[in-house]
């Protein structure tokens, strides 16, 4: 009786051990699983970062060619003012 209760514990105890070890197995996988994953969310990261400074360079190249834009726009307007002038005073009056 005593000679079962000891192989029943010892089987208890081995699987217990079988159980732990799985478990560190799993835990070095998971752990490993976890840095590649860092090493992911980084690299995404870094490239929203770099998409980020892209778009913040376009968005002020883009303002800055709306605002040599207007300023075209001023001055054609300034010069069909200028001709329109000129014309106005070479035209023979009544």
């Amino acid at each position: 009786m005593i000679e079962e209760k000891l192989k029943e514990l010892e089987g208890r105890v081995k699987a217990v051990v079988a159980l732990v070890e799985k478990v560190k197995e799993e835990k070095a996988l998971l752990e490993q699983r976890v840095e590649e994953l860092q090493g992911v969310i980084k690299e995404r990261a870094d490239r929203m970062k770099a998409l980020e400074a892209g778009r913040k360079k376009d968005q002020q190249q883009l303002s800055r060619i709306l605002e040599e834009r207007e300023e075209v726009r001023l001055r054609v307007d300034h010069l069909l003012e200028e001709i329109a002038r000129i014309e106005a005073s070479v035209e023979p009056g009544p």
